[in-house]
């Protein structure tokens, strides 16, 4: 009887610790688009739509929703859990974003936040030549006031890499040539990801805007951490008159789902728990 009754308060301190959990993480989410509905996030602070950079030349043309011509595709029971999912066939696809404004909470002192999201393929054989960005959120450049995740242009197999690159004039004033083990980079070796599963991919950044050399951004893969990116001015100075862009598949092929953004940093703990529980975060209105 003893047991059974110590048995049953341990299940029920579980239960109360995933929930706990959960809760927390869907306190600090700002923003979620699990495709099962659409292209259309179901939590958003901000622009819930999807866009889709229709033309660069001469100036930039966007149109709202996913206008790839087939490059970039919404496919339905390919997702986690046999849900929809964006499809990128093709290398230089059309570009597609969602706008970041308070979807990621922008701070000028002391920023944290996390980015999440699902990946589904074979680097090697999916991939053509170049760099291949899942998932990019700045709004200027790659090397200017950016994040990114991305697998790097060459080797078998290829790096899967963390960019936390802050602007370019504090990082790089001189906007010289600086090789790639200089640069605010964490690469992962023999990442793993498969054509035939699914891989978590999460970064969280804190310390962010304090104009000292303590900013840290932190890469987890299927829910474990590989490394992070440290001892560096992470100064972001984005401006209110900039676009923040969260883009999505720059010439990457492969399939992407569960696109989530969070306020703060999240723990290991959380970081666990939101691996191992990827449906559990869902929301009946479309936004907030």
């Amino acid at each position: 009887m003893v047991i059974v009754f110590v048995v049953l308060i341990s299940i029920l301190c579980a239960r109360g610790q995933a929930q706990s959990t959960q809760s927390s993480l869907q306190e600090a989410l700002t923003f979620y688009s699990s495709f099962d509905r659409g292209i259309e996030a179901e939590l958003a602070h901000g622009d819930p739509s999807l866009y889709t950079i229709t033309s660069k030349q001469p100036q930039e043309t966007v149109r709202r929703g996913l206008h790839a011509q087939g490059q970039t595709e919404w496919v339905t029971g390919l997702g986690i859990d046999g849900g929809a999912a964006l499809r990128f066939n093709q290398r230089n696809a059309s570009w597609i974003f969602y706008r970041g404004e308070k979807n990621v909470r922008y701070r000028l002192n002391q920023w944290s936040g996390s980015v999440s999201l699902w990946l589904k393929l074979d680097p090697e054989t999916e991939l053509a030549p170049g760099f291949a960005d899942p998932l990019q959120l700045t709004t200027r450049a790659w090397n200017d006031g950016s994040f990114f995740v991305d697998f790097n242009k060459d080797g078998d197999p290829r790096d899967f890499r963390l960019g936390a690159f802050a602007d370019l004039k504090i990082w790089n004033p001189e906007n010289k040539e600086i090789s790639e083990d200089q640069r605010p980079l964490f690469p992962v070796k023999a990442p793993p990801f498969a054509k035939d599963r699914w891989t978590h991919v999460l970064f969280t950044w804190s310390n962010f805007n304090t104009g000292k050399k303590d900013g840290v951004a932190r890469l987890y893969l299927n829910g474990a951490f590989q490394g992070e990116i440290a001892g560096w001015d992470q100064t972001f100075s984005w401006k209110p008159h900039e676009t923040i862009k969260i883009y999505l598949g720059l010439n990457y092929n492969g399939l992407l789902d569960e696109v989530s953004c969070f306020n703060r940093a999240l723990t290991p703990k959380e970081i666990k728990w939101f691996f191992e529980h990827p449906k559990e975060l869902v929301f009946e209105s479309a936004s907030q």
